[in-house]
């Protein structure tokens, strides 16, 4: 929670200056939901419970995910088509691994589970005009942080929770379009393709196609 709030006073602090120093008019908020799908290959050491104990367990597994990311961003405008955004989210996802293995073998775990981080997007924006409606390029990251895991146990009828703080960045690109319905609203829709880096330690291949919609409000 310490990092969620330092985070948020460093962006409140960022917009006040941008809105007084750089003027309004090139100031906007937006609000973002992206459901996205994902698929994970990795292998790491894990310590789980095992026969009323604790055992160290070497987890290979190939994981499937569904979810969304939903939160709020600040977009600053260079010009008429270049702009820089920053936000923070909240992503949650639902995890199936139909392909688990553990050495020594841990044969209950379901390979079923639940997750949730927050991220704070940092993007370089792209549109080719100033049309009503105009194409809208994306390039960027994801840094994402302060992550909890569940993982269902079911003989016992019981799970597991991991507690991760190390932080991942996802280098992010999307193309899509912008809707101005209106004087100060806009529209965005992007497809988008993001590739997580590996935390050291952990030997994992990760992306996410997700489908990203914003409301824009325009100051």
């Amino acid at each position: 929670m310490k990092a969620i709030r330092m985070v948020t006073t460093i962006l409140a602090g960022l917009l006040c200056f941008s809105s007084v120093v750089l003027g309004q008019s090139k100031l906007a908020f937006s609000a973002t939901v992206a459901p996205f799908y994902g698929h994970i290959n990795s292998e790491k050491t894990y310590v789980v419970p095992y026969n009323s104990g604790l055992i160290s367990s070497e987890m290979k597994s190939k994981t499937t995910s569904k979810g969304y990311w939903a939160g709020l961003n600040a977009r600053y405008s260079f010009s008429s088509k270049w702009s820089a955004s920053t936000g923070l989210w909240l992503s949650e996802s639902w995890n199936n691994v139909p392909d688990i293995t553990f050495n020594p073998a841990i044969p209950y775990y379901t390979g079923r589970g639940k997750s949730h981080n927050f991220v704070i997007p940092v993007m370089v924006n792209f549109q080719t005009s100033g049309n009503k409606l105009s194409p809208y390029f994306s390039a960027g990251a994801l840094w994402n942080f302060t992550n909890t895991s569940r993982v269902n146990i079911a003989t016992q009828e019981s799970y597991v929770i991991f507690k991760n703080s190390d932080s991942r960045i996802m280098p992010m690109i999307g193309a899509g379009v912008i809707y101005n319905f209106a004087q100060h609203l806009s529209i965005i829709a992007q497809p988008t393709f993001s590739y997580a880096i590996s935390p050291s330690g952990i030997d994992s291949h990760a992306y996410r196609a997700s489908f990203n919609v914003q409301l824009l409000y325009k100051l």
